[in-house]
């Protein structure tokens, strides 16, 4: 991998990295002592930041699915980003929206809507859990597209671990706390939240800048003229570069013209003899 790619992709982890940790300790200073104001509850800056990665991630997805469309990636390869842009899509603008919180308090709560046998769930939580059963139903077509670039896949299963551990916090039934506790375990779980959209961000975004890369046996064919012969003129024993194409087709063109030239010179001399 060129060196320009590879530390473009080490600075974008380590930059989502630290607006995971960054930006909620911002919010958390700038409303202290009451911290949770603009993490946990909907609607806030906590949830703008959630959504604006989680449209990157749905963006960077269908960036690679084109990608794949082009490079002729094998279908279920494409079919997986397409399922992250639309999933991702869906899931800002939940965030945004907040629409599985306006079923569940408009629509299941107050008819007591819930799943038999999971009591510790409150009604219309298990909305929830149902978006995860799906992501992880997907999960294996979309790990096995990202084989291939292995810190890409680690990125994303770490994604998925937070998720996973979201969704568990978000399953809690608040009731059952004391309010102070409440309100650190779902500031707690919105941090958890935004650290898995960056996750998800920097592996789809390292992936992408993977197919940037040039194989260094190609390179030369896209370096200028003048700077190859700069190289050439710094290292003589360096290789020539391959011609390429255009250049093979104007030596055809060159060769042709030679002939004729050549073919006329003999024609002339013949008339005037």
């Amino acid at each position: 991998m060129h060196p320009l790619i590879a530390r473009a992709r080490t600075r974008l982890v380590i930059a989502l990295m630290l607006l995971a940790v960054l930006a909620p300790a911002a919010l958390a200073a700038a409303q202290y002592p009451r911290y949770w104001e603009w993490i946990a509850l909907e609607l806030t800056p906590m949830t703008w930041l959630q959504t604006v990665l989680l449209m990157l991630a749905a963006a960077t997805a269908a960036a690679l699915a084109v990608a794949g469309v082009v490079r002729e990636w094998p279908r279920s390869h494409r079919l997986a980003y397409v399922v992250l842009a639309l999933g991702f899509s869906y899931l800002a603008l939940d965030d945004r929206f907040a629409i599985h919180e306006r079923i569940r308090d408009r629509i299941l709560a107050p008819r007591d809507i819930r799943i038999p046998g999971l009591d510790f769930l409150a009604p219309g939580d298990f909305q929830v859990l149902l978006m995860g059963v799906a992501g992880l139903l997907a999960l294996p077509f979309v790990l096995r597209a990202l084989r291939a670039d292995r810190l890409a896949l680690w990125l994303f299963v770490l994604g998925v671990l937070c998720s996973v551990t979201a969704i568990g916090m978000d399953a809690i039934d608040p009731a059952t706390m004391p309010v102070d506790v409440e309100r650190l375990e779902q500031t707690l779980e919105e941090c958890v939240e935004l650290l898995a959209g960056c996750l998800y961000a920097a592996a789809l975004g390292v992936r992408l800048l993977a197919l940037l890369d040039v194989p260094r046996a190609s390179a030369p064919e896209l370096v200028a003229p003048e700077v190859q012969a700069s190289r050439a003129a710094a290292d003589p024993t360096a290789p020539p570069p391959a011609a390429t194409e255009r250049d093979t087709n104007l030596g055809e063109v060159a060769g042709e013209h030679g002939v004729d030239r050549r073919a006329d010179a003999v024609t002339g001399s013949a008339s005037v003899r």
